[in-house]
């Protein structure tokens, strides 16, 4: 929305006293860490809008907390994972996408630095992109509106505070927390408006799949590092295959955690891909 595009551009003007390759560090970072909710955020999103503004249309309230419920759990199960990978191979991600040229490896290390600042952002923006429409389809969309302004004064005043005490990356750190404050607070007025959101069930899952990516980061982080090891260089092919043998076994990991743990979500989401992927065949 024009409170995450004011967000960057605050950002990108603090930014330009912090060297001259810090605008270029953050923007690519922003833009990986961006990836997974055009991924999947907008997805779950697009599928929430219509069946809450049906049920809002004939004040089922009931179900228009089960659906919103539901949305969130399944972009906890789909972008937790996204964020601890994303913070487990930072630097071997931007090494791959950007690294070419006037790309060195030292601008690589700063993207990676700032992406992992930007990571946990990943989480309040997704919750944003179910909760926004939400308050459109319940006909109040000032609650949002103020919200986003509120974020933007946060944003301006934390970004300010950070820059002086982390350079570049206390930009990416600044905007993360204003993502998660917004979202939090969006929950907040939301869970008032619908008299409740099944929340402690949205906290379960999410303590079980933060606990099902925590071990599928480490296992993706430990398969990087062997292989760096064991297959040294910068070679496309060579890095190609070192990224996608770690992602591969992450994603393994995660699943068998996430059946171990009980995750139903889970299950859903690979049943809903794998009835997509039958149907594009």
């Amino acid at each position: 929305g024009a409170g995450v595009q004011i967000n960057l551009l605050v950002n990108m003007v603090l930014a330009t006293g912090q060297g001259s390759g810090a605008v270029s560090w953050l923007g690519y970072a922003f833009r990986i860490m961006y990836l997974p909710i055009g991924l999947f955020g907008i997805s779950i999103a697009s599928a929430t809008l219509p069946v809450v503004s049906r049920h809002a249309a004939r004040k089922e309230f009931d179900d228009i907390r089960d659906v919103v419920s539901r949305a969130l759990r399944l972009m906890l199960v789909t972008n937790l994972p996204a964020m601890f990978g994303l913070i487990a191979l930072a630097e071997p991600i931007v090494s791959l996408i950007f690294e070419r040229g006037s790309f060195t490896a030292e601008d690589s290390s700063a993207t990676a630095a700032a992406l992992l600042f930007y990571a946990p952002g990943l989480i309040g923006y997704s919750v944003v992109r179910i909760a926004v429409p939400c308050f459109y389809a319940l006909g109040n969309s000032l609650v949002p509106a103020y919200i986003s302004l509120a974020s933007v004064i946060l944003n301006v005043s934390l970004n300010l505070f950070l820059v002086e005490l982390m350079g570049y990356r206390g930009l990416a750190l600044g905007t993360s927390v204003t993502a998660l404050a917004n979202a939090v607070t969006l929950l907040a007025f939301l869970q008032y408006r619908l008299n409740g959101l099944d929340l402690r069930r949205v906290l379960l899952v999410f303590t079980k799949i933060s606990a099902a990516s925590t071990v599928m980061a480490i296992s993706a982080w430990s398969a990087n590092e062997f292989f760096s090891s064991y297959w040294p260089g910068l070679a496309l092919a060579v890095e190609i295959l070192r990224l996608s043998i770690s992602i591969v076994l992450g994603i393994t990991v995660l699943i068998a955690v996430s059946r171990l743990l009980r995750i139903e979500e889970v299950a859903q989401m690979w049943q809903q891909l794998r009835t997509r992927i039958r149907r594009s065949d």
